[in-house]
C-alpha cells in the first residue's frame, strides 16, 4: 500500500497460504482501556453526529484468544523491524511488491516453491517475515523476495534449510530435470537451486536459529528466452549472496526470544494498538493485519519506500499501528498535518464528501487504471496521529474513519 492508501494486491501473495494469513490477521482482538493522550481535540468534529456502525469508539487494550499464536506474530513483526528493504540489498529494486507479512504456517513464494511438504520439512518452525520488491521495467524487470524464518533451535533451522531445498521448486515432473544446484560464492552453507529456463534462483541459508530464504526472478530474461530463444543468463548468485549478507548482518541486531518466553512478549508495548481501530471478526480486507511496525518496518508496506522514508523522517514517524486501517504516529500535531497534506496525493483519487460530523476527514474515490485498488479511502488527523482507512463500500469507509477518529478523541 503506497502512503497508506488501501489496495487489493495481486493474488500471488508471497510466502503466504490462506490459513497463515487468516491466523496472522485474526490473532489480535481487542478489549479494555489505556492511557496515552492523543492531543487536543479538533473542534470542527461533532462526535455526536458520527456514524460508527458496529466499530469500537473508545481506546481498547488488545487481547487475543490464542496467546501462543499471538506471540509468534509479535516475534515475526519484530523481525520486520530489522529486516532490510530489498532496495538496501539492490538499489535498483525500488518498488515494493505484494504485501509484506507475517507467516506462521504453510507458505509459498508466489507459487514458485513447492510447499506440499512444508510441515514435514520444517519441524520447530515458529514464524517468519517476508518482503519483496522489483526493479522498474526500464531497468530490466527483476524481483527479489527475502524472508527470515525463526526456529526453536539451531539444529531445526539447519535441517529445515536442507529439507526445503530438497523439496525445491513447484514444477511438473518433466520440468524438474532442468533445475540444477549451484554454489554460493561466499556462503558454503547456503542451499541454492537454479532454474535457467524460468530464470528463478532460490536459496536457503541457515544461520543460528534462522533460515534466510531468497528468491530471485528475472522476468525479462525469462520472456526473452521463452519467446525469442535467447540463451539463458547465468544464475544471479551474486545478488543472492548480497541478500544473505545484508539480511544476516541485520540479524546481528536481533535478539530472538527464547521459545519458552514467547508468551511473555507484550502485545502493545508502545500503546498504539489500543488507539488503532481493530479489525472486526471475519474481516479479510486486503493489506490489513493487526500489529505494530516501527519506522523502518512500516517501509516494507509502502510502494515507494524511498519517498516514504523521507516523509517519515521529516514528520518524525516512529510507529504505525495496523488494524482496520493504519494509525501513523508522528512527532507532533504540526508534523501530523504535514504528513496528512503530503502523503495522500494521487491523481487518480477524486475528492468526495466527508462523512457526517467529520468535515475534517479527507475522503476520495479511486478512478484509475489499477483494477486492484480499493474504491474508497478516507484520512483524518488528530493530535500527533494520522489515520488511513479503506473499503469496498462507501458507508463502511465512513464508519471506519469516524470510529477511528472517535477512539482518538475519547482517549482522555
Amino acid at each position: 500500500m503506497g502512503f497508506g492508501t488501501g489496495r487489493l494486491r495481486s493474488t500471488r501473495i508471497r510466502l503466504r497460504a490462506a490459513a497463515a494469513a487468516a491466523l496472522a490477521v485474526s490473532v489480535l482482538a481487542s478489549a479494555g482501556c489505556g492511557s496515552e493522550s492523543s492531543g487536543a481535540e479538533d473542534k470542527t468534529a461533532d462526535l455526536t453526529k458520527l456514524d460508527t456502525g458496529n466499530y469500537a469508539t473508545k481506546p481498547t487494550d488488545p487481547t487475543t484468544p490464542d496467546p501462543a499464536a499471538r506471540a509468534r506474530v509479535i516475534e515475526a513483526l519484530r523481525l520486520g523491524n530489522i529486516m532490510p528493504l530489498a532496495s538496501e540489498i539492490d538499489p535498483e529494486l525500488t518498488t515494493n511488491t505484494d504485501v509484506p507479512h507475517v507467516f506462521l504456517k504453510k507458505n509459498s513464494f508466489s507459487g514458485y516453491l513447492n510447499v506440499d511438504h512444508f510441515d514435514e520439512d520444517t519441524p520447530g518452525f515458529l514464524s517468519g517475515f517476508a518482503t519483496a520488491a522489483q526493479s522498474p521495467a526500464e531497468a530490466g524487470r527483476r524481483s527479489l523476495d527475502d524472508a527470515i524464518m525463526i526456529f526453536d533451535s539451531d539444529t531445526a533451522a539447519t535441517n529445515a534449510a536442507a529439507a526445503l531445498a530438497r523439496t525445491g521448486f513447484d514444477l511438473k515432473d518433466e520440468e524438474r530435470a532442468e533445475v540444477v544446484p549451484v554454489q554460493s560464492n561466499t556462503y558454503p552453507g547456503a542451499q541454492m537451486l537454479w532454474n535457467p529456463k524460468k530464470q528463478n534462483l532460490a536459496s536457503w541459508y541457515p544461520t543460528g536459529r534462522f533460515v534466510i530464504v531468497t528468491l530471485i526472478h528475472n522476468s525479462e530474461n525469462s520472456y526473452l528466452q521463452s519467446y525469442w530463444n535467447v540463451p539463458p543468463e547465468p544464475a544471479p548468485i551474486a545478488l543472492a549472496d548480497k541478500a544473505i549478507e545484508v539480511t544476516a548482518d541485520r540479524l546481528k541486531t536481533f535478539q530472538a526470544t527464547a521459545p519458552d518466553k514467547l508468551a511473555g512478549l507484550p502485545l502493545d508495548p508502545d500503546g498504539i494498538l489500543r488507539l488503532t481501530l481493530a479489525r472486526p471478526d471475519g474481516d479479510r480486507t486486503a493489506n490489513a493485519f493487526n500489529g505494530t511496525l516501527d519506522r523502518h518496518g512500516a517501509l516494507h508496506k509502502r510502494d515507494d519506500p524511498a519517498k516514504s522514508r523521507a516523509l517519515f523522517e521529516q514528520t518524525g514517524v516512529d510507529l504505525v499501528g495496523f488494524g482496520a486501517g493504519e494509525l501513523i504516529r508522528t512527532r507532533d500535531t504540526a508534523a501530523a498535518q504535514t504528513y496528512f497534506d503530503t502523503a495522500f496525493v494521487d491523481k487518480f483519487q477524486h475528492r468526495i464528501d466527508s462523512p457526517p460530523g467529520l468535515p475534517n476527514a479527507r475522503c476520495v474515490k479511486y478512478h484509475g487504471p489499477r483494477k486492484s485498488e480499493f474504491p474508497f479511502n478516507c484520512y483524518v488527523t488528530f493530535g500527533r496521529y494520522v489515520a488511513a482507512v479503506w473499503s469496498q463500500q462507501l458507508q463502511d469507509v465512513y464508519q471506519r474513519v469516524s470510529a477511528q477518529y472517535a477512539i482518538l478523541a475519547n482517549d482522555k
